[in-house]
């Protein structure tokens, strides 16, 4: 059987057996590779997506950092310009019209008469014997507060008159034996009214803004 074997099926033989230990093992190989190369490409790419999500959520937090810095800032800002405000409202609306509005009172002759006689009737009152002098705003003449003080209190005056003084409204009482003074002048009665009335005045005004 074996001499009837024809140069084709030698041939055959050879190419198979060449298959079987060239090619075929070089096929598996292939695969092989093939096969690791997927599975590195996997992991490439699971791990290209775990650093592109960690990049993402590092990046989503330095937003939210710099988000919530910047919302403080702006509460922080808009605490102060607010404060600012109010300070800017109070010294033009409540400063400035009390100091006006009791500067006006206390320049009226009716008013400085009053303040001079209940000051001299509670020095009076106490039993102190006392010089005194008086001094009312160089806005106010003199003879119109005398005019509207009794002769008994004008009497107690050291110069028997009022004096012109300094002031823009009220008064100033200088005890000379004693060496003190008396300060009830506009000023001075802006301060004692406003540490009274600057509480509620705030209240009233920015309570809805607290």
């Amino acid at each position: 059987m074996k001499g009837t074997e024809t140069g084709k099926d030698k041939v055959k033989k050879i190419c198979d057996i060449l298959r079987r230990e060239t090619l075929e093992p070089a096929k598996h190989e292939v695969e092989e590779m093939i096969h690791v190369a997927r599975e590195q490409a996997s992991e490439i790419i699971a791990n290209a997506r775990a650093d592109a999500e960690k990049l993402k959520e590092e990046a989503r937090q330095e937003i939210e950092r710099q988000r919530n810095v910047f919302q403080s800032s702006l509460r922080q800002a808009c605490k102060q310009a607010l404060e600012a405000l109010k300070q800017s409202i109070e010294e033009k609306l409540f400063n400035q019209e009390l100091a006006g509005l009791i500067t006006k009172h206390t320049q009226d002759p009716k008013v400085i008469a009053q303040l001079i006689t209940a000051v001299v009737s509670a020095i009076e009152k106490e039993g102190v014997e006392a010089s005194l002098s008086i001094y009312v705003p160089a806005a106010v003449p003199a003879r119109s507060v005398n005019a509207l003080l009794a002769r008994e209190i004008l009497e107690k005056l050291k110069e028997k008159s009022v004096l012109v003084g300094p002031l823009t409204g009220g008064i100033e009482v200088k005890l000379h034996k004693e060496n003190i003074t008396i300060d009830i002048s506009d000023a001075a009665l802006k301060e004692l009214v406003a540490n009274y009335i600057r509480k509620d005045f705030r209240e009233m005004i920015f309570s809805a803004y607290a």
